[in-house]
């Protein structure tokens, strides 16, 4: 089966106030002892997986996890075994009837299967309670306990909401209003992902890359712009929780950063496709994009731009680092404003077809956006050098929201076609981006030369740089301008 749920931090101050609130309401509570299998390499892990053995209060239960479509659905198997007079050991011949689990586990265990063995353990007290609302059953738990290795152990307290019956958009509607309540922060990361890091010894998983979508041509436009919100949000999520607890790495920064730019670009081009997008949504998403800092663009120069300099006569040369501070930013992901923010997004992107939907086909839709898109690319291909240096930045900017919303639609064409025509829009994206660097380095130089004086040749070098990547940057536009679209 599919399990549909969203699972939320809590801040350990507000675990009473939650437990009071559900015994008011009759909950039930559940002692919860699993026992979670992988092979010493992970390879459950690797592949989205969790096996484990389950005692709720008495009773034994032999469960199979996989990750579903998407970071709200989940594929859950569970075997009840009952009461046993010994603790049972771990079964996969129990799958053997459930094509779809042993595919699953054959693909990721192979001949490795004898390998598997006890990583980690759970013991959880869960409070749990259904609620109705608009004929849609909830339940919420919440989840009171630790996840443990035989050396190490964190503390879970966190309240997860499970679509029983009903729509998904009213699963999420109810749990916006725990959200200024209780303080919850969404977090994709399951018990499981939690405890393989602990057994490793790891504070976060790797950072998440986008992924390739694939969207079916008979479509509506908004069923793809729904599609290509949640593709967004696939990337962003898992990258925000490392984030929002305190342990990202500076790639984890990045992709967060990156899949803002893909959300932000989907929604500026392809709102036209749906009457529900909130035209909000693009400015928050801006404003959080800001709020990740400009740490990319200081290690660009580092990696790029100061090699190059040096290779020219230049001092070794070290610039000050200005990352902003991990914590500042942890505040800024668990706060109620952005939680509601992707709340609305998930809702937007798991919501029924609008009866007021907008006609037409999906590709004459593509076709009208990205007509737009591409003339405002090229409509200063031939006096580019006369502009100022804000409008052609924008232009380096307008290039590459072109590229992510070619990518959106790259599998409803041929595949040729689309890689002919990105090829033809990279060499505008490097140039502008080489373009683009000289005036972020020129503005750090300047602050940099106040305390480094060595840091004038870096400065004088970059500014006589810039005429040759503006005349560059123009002739590449030019030759863009004559690219043959593919839609």
């Amino acid at each position: 089966m599919v399990e549909v749920e969203l699972k939320f931090q809590l801040p350990e101050s507000k675990k009473k106030t939650v437990q009071q609130y559900l015994k008011k309401h009759k909950a039930q509570q559940i002692h919860l002892q699993a026992k979670y299998y992988d092979t010493p390499d992970r390879l459950l892990a690797k592949n989205g997986m969790a096996l484990r053995l389950r005692k709720e209060n008495d009773q034994w239960v032999q469960t199979f996890k996989a990750a579903g479509q998407s970071h709200l659905h989940r594929v859950e198997e569970e075997i009840h075994l009952g009461a046993c007079d010994q603790e049972p050991d771990l079964n996969l011949e129990l799958y053997q009837d459930n094509k779809v689990v042993t595919d699953l586990l054959n693909t990721a265990l192979g001949k490795e299967a004898k390998k598997l063995s006890l990583q980690f353990e759970t013991d959880v007290q869960r409070t749990y309670h259904v609620f109705e609302a608009d004929n849609t059953a909830i339940e919420v738990c919440l989840d009171d306990g630790v996840v443990k290795t035989a050396t190490a152990q964190s503390i879970i307290c966190e309240v997860e909401f499970e679509l029983k019956q009903g729509a998904v958009k009213t699963l999420i509607q109810f749990a916006q209003q725990w959200i200024n309540r209780y303080t919850l922060w969404l977090d994709v990361r399951s018990k499981a992902e939690r405890g393989n890091l602990l057994a490793l010894g790891q504070a976060a998983s790797a950072a998440v890359h986008a992924k390739a979508l694939t969207l079916n041509k008979d479509i509506t436009a908004e069923q793809a712009l729904k599609k290509i919100v949640e593709n967004c949000l696939g990337q962003f999520l898992p990258n925000m929780a490392a984030i929002a607890d305190g342990v990202a790495e500076a790639e984890h920064i990045h992709q967060a950063r990156v899949s803002l730019r893909r959300l932000r670009s989907a929604l500026k081009h392809f709102s036209s496709w749906s009457n529900e997008v909130n035209p909000l949504w693009e400015e928050q998403i801006a404003e959080l994009f800001r709020q990740l800092g400009d740490t990319r663009d200081e290690d660009a120069i580092r990696t790029e731009v100061l090699p190059i300099i040096k290779q020219h006569g230049s001092p070794e040369l070290l610039l000050p680092v200005s990352a902003q501070p991990l914590k500042e930013l942890s505040i800024l992901f668990i706060s109620s404003d952005t939680i509601k923010l992707l709340l609305d997004l998930l809702a937007f992107a798991y919501s029924e077809e609008n009866s007021k939907s907008k006609s037409g086909g999906l590709k004459k839709h593509i076709k009208k956006s990205l007509d737009k898109l591409h003339h405002k690319v090229i409509s200063n291909a031939e006096h580019f050098s006369e502009l100022e240096v804000a409008e052609q930045h924008k232009i380096r900017k307008t290039a590459k929201q072109l590229r992510y919303c070619v990518e959106f639609i790259s599998s409803l064409y041929s595949d040729k076609k689309v890689q002919q025509y990105l090829k033809q829009l990279q060499p505008v994206q490097n140039t502008l981006g080489q373009y683009n660097d000289l005036f972020i380095a020129e503005g750090i130089f300047n602050k940099a030369v106040e305390n480094d004086s060595s840091f004038w040749f870096a400065l004088g070098w970059v500014k006589a740089k810039q005429p040759h990547l503006q005349k560059r940057s123009a002739k590449a536009l030019q030759t863009f301008s004559q690219a043959e679209t593919f839609w």
